[in-house]
């Protein structure tokens, strides 16, 4: 009889150390979706800031071309430096000697890249040079930025 109960009793502890692991499992998923969602987020939440300032710096560019303005005369050179100064800031280059750089060069350098300096650099190269392996290296890397992190990685 008493073996039978210990019996039952390491069948039970069983169950509920198989039931343990199966709860931190779940929650080990779900933190790791959580994770990766506000991962998403935040790069989203970057790009559309990224091309509210373009469009803001756009809509005062406009607004300093029109001459029915009133006062646009006063304020029409201040304002376009620093206008200027802010694009300039917006679309730095994010890669240290990149106007230099070969095709090669470029697509791997842009592995390291969030998504808003690959915004930037989709920018260049559709102003500049339009390299085709540099474009694909972009789309790769945005690829990349879209899937969840690996299990177990504590970054965000």
């Amino acid at each position: 009889m008493l073996d039978k109960v210990k019996e039952e009793i390491k069948t039970v502890q069983t169950r509920v150390l198989d039931a343990q692991e199966q709860f931190v499992d779940q929650a080990d998923d779900m933190v790791s979706q959580a994770r990766h969602r506000v991962h998403l987020a935040r790069g989203e939440g970057a790009v559309r800031l990224w091309n509210f300032e373009n469009q803001a710096l756009d809509w005062v560019d406009g607004l300093l071309d029109r001459s029915d303005v009133p006062g646009g005369d006063r304020v029409r050179e201040p304002v376009a430096k620093l206008v200027g100064q802010a694009r300039a800031s917006v679309s730095a280059i994010p890669i240290d000697g990149y106007q230099d750089m070969n095709a090669r060069t470029a697509a791997n350098a842009v592995r390291s890249l969030g998504p808003v300096d690959l915004l930037k650099v989709e920018q260049i190269e559709t102003a500049g040079k339009a390299r085709k392996t540099v474009f694909e290296a972009i789309e790769r890397q945005r690829k990349i930025l879209q899937k969840p992190p690996f299990r177990g990685s504590q970054s965000v």
